[in-house]
């Protein structure tokens, strides 16, 4: 019987403890499923489950109506090359959304969130035509929105901007109406902790999506002492629930309210995905601070009440290995993640 329960517990209750990324950071990880563990020399340990997929908020003909500078179809071909459809794709140069621009461009061309499909094609539009009074020739104008228009200007065109031409052009005369994606996730986690010399087990089920400006986050969970589980005993069981309204006016700036019932603190995000601060309060202060280093390194720093995490996470290939000092605790964190 005992067994049955342990295993109910590891297995079929989702998965607070740790943490290896903010939950605030799934909306932007490649879609996919993952596994994580973390656990630290003072002997606690938590696994976790969470995948992140794909869910359609619009037909592409109904955002294309919005386009009047350029051929319709072009830019809908052009958005299947780019990201397949997808409002949070993030490219390996750290290009973002539907038609793939970069923060810098994104601030000259005073478009607010590359994330939000209006936003980002409204960008791509004011890109294209810019680049289209530069060269009056619309070969030289697809290649320029890969290559850069300086490139192009000075003779240089790639053999990569020749292929984006061609495979654009293809898009386009192939393009149909099809749907525009957004991110959503679904998780879930277990932990053994310790706290006040009672041993706990903690399980949580998460979930959140993006539309457009806004990010939904809501977290279920229950804490089991592990002495009554053992027992089988009346178990005094403790839930754990909480939600995130967010509201995210800028490619790096969001900020909302995060409470059970009613709001408890407000939270502020700054920064673009792989480098920012998350500030938490005041109900339960928090800060963190994230920061890539290089495309397989990045930094963390966590500061609440109870800890001062100090951490670095190396990626190789599909497999994340972390490795952090408690400073509070005195304590080494280690843990990696698997990409499926």
């Amino acid at each position: 019987m005992k067994a049955l329960v342990w295993l109910a517990i590891f297995i079929f209750l989702p998965i607070l403890f740790f943490s290896y990324y903010e939950v605030y950071d799934y909306l932007f990880m490649k879609p996919n499923t993952y596994f994580e563990y973390n656990s630290n020399s003072s002997g606690e340990f938590g696994m976790e489950f969470y995948t992140i997929n794909k869910y359609p908020i619009m037909d592409s003909n109904k955002l294309l109506e919005s386009v009047w500078s350029q051929p319709r179809t072009l830019i809908g071909g052009q958005m299947v090359v780019e990201s397949s459809n997808y409002t949070h794709a993030i490219s390996s140069s750290k290009a973002m959304g539907l038609l793939q621009l970069k923060n810098p461009t994104g601030v000259d061309l005073h478009v607010y969130n590359l994330f939000d499909p209006y936003d980002n094609l409204k960008g791509a539009l004011e890109y294209h035509g810019y680049l289209r009074r530069l060269f009056d020739d619309e070969r030289l104008q697809i290649i320029a929105y890969h290559d850069g228009p300086t490139a192009v200007m000075a003779g240089k065109v790639s053999p990569g901007g020749e292929a984006y031409y061609e495979k654009v052009k293809n898009a386009q005369l192939n393009y149909s109406n099809t749907k525009i994606y957004s991110p959503y996730f679904v998780g879930g986690r277990v932990s053994y902790y310790s706290e006040d010399e009672v041993d706990k087990i903690t399980t949580e089920f998460k979930a959140g999506l993006a539309y457009r400006k806004f990010e939904i986050y809501g977290n279920f969970g229950l804490v089991l002492p592990l002495e009554e589980i053992q027992e089988i005993d009346s178990i005094d069981i403790q839930t754990n629930y909480g939600y995130t309204f967010f509201y995210v006016p800028r490619t790096n700036f969001g900020f909302g309210i995060k409470g059970k019932t009613v709001p408890e603190d407000i939270v502020l995000r700054v920064g673009l995905p792989w480098q920012n601060f998350i500030l938490k309060g005041p109900e339960n202060p928090e800060l963190i601070y994230k920061h890539e280093l290089t495309d397989s390194w990045t930094s963390k720093i966590l500061i609440n009440a109870d800890t001062l995490l100090l951490s670095s996470y190396f990626s190789i290939y599909n497999l994340d290995l972390f490795v952090g000092y408690e400073i509070y605790q005195t304590s080494i964190n280690l843990g990696f993640r698997l990409a499926f």
